[in-house]
């Protein structure tokens, strides 16, 4: 399979401002994740985290800043950027929220996770195009900057699919510059480009 176009900036932008996000907040407590996309001048790039591997939950799991929605926010996209700065170091005012897409429920954890997606400003960026991320020494081992327009090649997707409590589900996988994405954060990734690839 040829590699699929690259997905830009204009097409995710359209692709939220028309779409109507699905919320399945019956299906568990609500969290809210930031996917923070960064212009580069060889497209856009996104920032993923890896979780340390001290943690009780998702530890060494490749994911997006976020958690809980917690009293003190207002909402999902509240929770994201909270988390975001919390996590590691992003400020909210360099961050230009784009909008929600569809509600993301776990499967394990009990969450059901809105996705934010949200532009860096690239006036942020610092050295060799770098925002001076201050990631938490408890929470997360390793940044993971990595470029959209992989994610978009089939070549680096797999698809597999499962069963849980009698229903078939796509589980999928990329796999870029070594760095494995899976569950929750591959799907939302995944909506993610499709959205986007609608519009081209």
């Amino acid at each position: 399979m040829a590699e699929r176009q690259e997905i830009t900036l204009p097409q995710i932008r359209r692709a939220i401002a028309r779409h109507t996000p699905v919320r399945r907040p019956e299906l568990g407590r609500a969290a809210g994740v930031l996917v923070p996309l960064l212009p580069r001048p060889d497209g856009l790039h996104v920032l993923f985290t890896e979780r340390s591997k001290e943690l009780r939950s998702h530890a060494g799991q490749i994911s997006f800043p976020g958690g809980s929605v917690e009293r003190a926010d207002a909402d999902a996209t509240a929770a994201a950027l909270r988390e975001a700065r919390e996590e590691v170091g992003l400020r909210a005012e360099h961050v230009e929220v784009l909008g929600a897409i569809d509600d993301c429920p776990t499967f394990v954890s009990g969450y059901v996770i809105t996705p934010i997606v949200g532009v860096i400003d690239p006036l942020a960026f610092v050295a060799a195009g770098r925002y001076p991320w201050t990631p938490s020494p408890a929470e997360i081992a390793a940044l993971h900057e990595l470029p959209l327009r992989a994610f978009s090649d089939p070549a680096n997707l797999r698809v597999e699919m499962r069963e849980l409590e009698g229903q078939m589900f796509e589980l999928h996988w990329y796999t870029v510059q070594g760095t494995v994405v899976w569950g929750a954060t591959a799907r939302i990734l995944h909506q993610l480009i499709e959205l986007a690839r609608e519009g081209q």
